[in-house]
């Protein structure tokens, strides 16, 4: 019996199960070393690639070499420690499969950024010195972007793919301590691969745009987001600015009370557009920008400006006091005309309160305001100051949807694609989109003391669509005692007390979505629906007296199919920060 118990084929079947879980044990520990080699190469990846992408936008030529060096040996170390067979097996193994493809996916990706896309940029590193892309003396020369056109396009058609395969990652598959270094790899990618393909862009875009096959004109307005709009604020001050063969020049200065209220609207407006935003989006200049999609308000604040003027202009740039601020970060204070002394840190104040205090009448603010942007734009074509440091502050006002540019040339138009600096609110297609925006309705300037905050959170997922929670709460500081300030700041609206905001609510829903309920300070209120496209819009207005809060919420459900992460887009207001964020998804 004894033999019977101990009979060679059980020895031999033992023995060819013991192997296999030896080898399948040791498989996968050598697995849990290099997952946790390359868990460590891919988190100092990530923060390298920061390094470099922050170079990249300001030409800082030394730091961009540095951060490659490093980031190539680290791509190669993460890339070693995730190929072969027992990451591809790994990879079709359920429950850590996703976790494995998402590592091998980002490590190649890595590898194929170091090794094919980011070269040709080193090759002519030493034209993007950020002082090579400043303005002196009025000139910047369009030749430069021509000579380094042909190193972009290589470093972005070899990166184009690599951002294509790392855009499918799932990051809310993940799970464990591979999620957060594969995100944090995934989105420095992502972001990279942006910087290329818009320095591509540009390169290709900014001849035309500086003069090269002769004169453009271009109308630079200055939204004021003391009185608050979509896509930022009145625009109250504009500058006529001309570009022949880089070389550019203010041909005229002037604010929205040289374009009086037209008649009749200067453009063609929709049955949408009506019930949205009314006639005086357009004729009336200081309401032109009440559209959230950019290049359609550029439109119409250029018909209205050739209704007055004559003149069709070839691009509209918008920009803003916090964007003169962060520009006098790099080129340092300038003297405004009344003496004074503009820095980063009192502008924001000075143009958007304490003018409106000091200069009461009309006349007086609007010659303040168009000597002091004259002053700025002197400063900045001179080229005063560091040049890396005014470039990122052009990047960083670019990234808060603060500096916005339409082309009316159709062609360079499409060359700025969706880039955040080109304004547009186009339908989502399967990334659901939620828009907040604000408009002052009183014609004050009470947007100065104006706290607001929006979020979006995916509450659940049903049928391939998101439920999302969309809230934005609003703060008045206004102080206690409104009548310690002037007029000009509190205005004269009839309906509403002095000191207290009337704001106009617009929450627009992902693409084919809907909107479900709306709340206002924990109550359901009814609202109105509007149509803009392919959203359905709440609409709702409200009061915000002095030192009060108010709490919206609004429910939503995505269109079929928006099962990804989202984006929320907010309106600029006083105080820096993002105004394009991102929601992760419920499904």
């Amino acid at each position: 019996m004894l033999r019977d118990v101990l009979r060679p084929t059980d020895w031999t079947r033992r023995g060819v199960l013991t192997a296999v879980a030896v080898v399948v044990g040791l498989s996968v520990a050598w697995l849990a070393v290099q997952a946790t080699v390359a868990v460590i190469a891919l988190t100092k990846a990530a923060d390298q690639a920061a390094v470099l992408r922050t170079a990249l936008v300001v030409g800082d030529q030394q730091t961009a070499e540095r951060a490659l060096d490093q980031l190539t040996v680290l791509a190669d170390r993460a890339h070693d420690s995730s190929d072969g067979p027992l990451w591809w097996i790994a990879g079709h193994v359920p429950l850590v499969g996703d976790e494995a493809q998402a590592v091998t996916t980002i490590s190649s990706g890595l590898s194929v950024a170091v090794h094919d896309a980011l070269p040709p940029l080193m090759e002519v590193a030493d034209q993007l010195e950020a002082d090579s892309f400043t303005v002196r003396d009025s000139v910047i020369d369009p030749a430069l972007f021509t000579s380094i056109a042909p190193a972009l396009a290589e470093s972005d058609a070899a990166f184009a793919p690599v951002v294509n395969e790392v855009d499918q990652i799932d990051a809310s598959s993940l799970f464990g301590r591979l999620r957060r270094p594969v995100v944090a790899a995934q989105q420095q990618l992502q972001e990279v691969g942006g910087v290329l393909s818009s320095a591509h862009r540009a390169a290709d875009v900014l001849p035309e745009v500086l003069g090269t096959s002769g004169p453009r004109t271009y109308l630079v307005a200055v939204q004021s987001n003391a009185e608050i709009r979509p896509l930022g604020g009145v625009p109250g001050t504009w500058l006529l600015v001309q570009a022949d063969d880089g070389r550019i020049s203010i041909l005229e200065t002037g604010s929205s009370s040289d374009l009086p209220q037209l008649d009749t609207p200067a453009e063609a407006l929709s049955p949408q557009e009506l019930g949205l935003y009314g006639t005086t989006v357009a004729t009336d200049f200081r309401n032109s920008m009440l559209n959230p999609h950019f290049p359609r308000s550029a439109e119409l604040a250029s018909a209205i400006f050739a209704a007055h003027r004559g003149i069709q202009v070839d691009g509209v740039l918008a920009v803003d006091p916090v964007t003169l601020a962060y520009l006098l970060v790099g080129t340092g204070p300038i003297q405004a005309s009344d003496g004074s002394v503009l820095t980063a840190e009192n502008t924001v104040d000075r143009l958007l309160n304490q003018a409106y205090v000091e200069y009461p009448d009309g006349a007086s603010q609007n010659a303040f305001f168009e000597s002091t942007a004259r002053s700025v734009f002197d400063v900045f074509t001179a080229g005063q100051g560091d040049s890396s440091t005014v470039l990122r502050a052009l990047a960083e006002a670019a990234r808060e949807r603060r500096v916005l540019v339409w082309l009316r040339d159709p062609a360079l138009e499409e060359e700025l694609g969706n880039d955040v600096i080109a304004g547009r609110f186009d339908p989502d297609g399967g990334v659901p989109t939620v828009g907040v925006f604000l408009s002052d309705r009183t014609e004050a300037k009470l947007e100065y003391y104006l706290s607001s905050e929006s979020t979006v959170s995916a509450t659940r997922c049903e049928d391939d669509q998101q439920k999302l929670l969309v809230r934005t709460q609003l703060r008045s500081t206004v102080p206690t005692d409104p009548a310690s300030l002037p007029l000009s700041v509190t205005g004269l609206a009839p309906y509403a007390p002095q000191g207290t905001m009337v704001l106009r609510v617009r929450a627009y829903a992902p693409s084919d979505g809907s909107i479900d309920t709306v709340q206002l300070d924990g109550q359901e209120v009814p609202f109105e629906t509007q149509v803009d496209g392919d959203r359905l819009v709440a609409y709702l207005e409200l009061d915000l007296a002095p030192g009060a809060s108010r709490d919206v919420r609004i429910t939503m459900t995505t269109g079929p199919g928006q099962t990804q992460d989202g984006r929320l887009l907010t309106t600029p207001g006083i105080r820096p920060g993002t105004t394009d964020v991102g929601f992760a998804s419920a499904c």
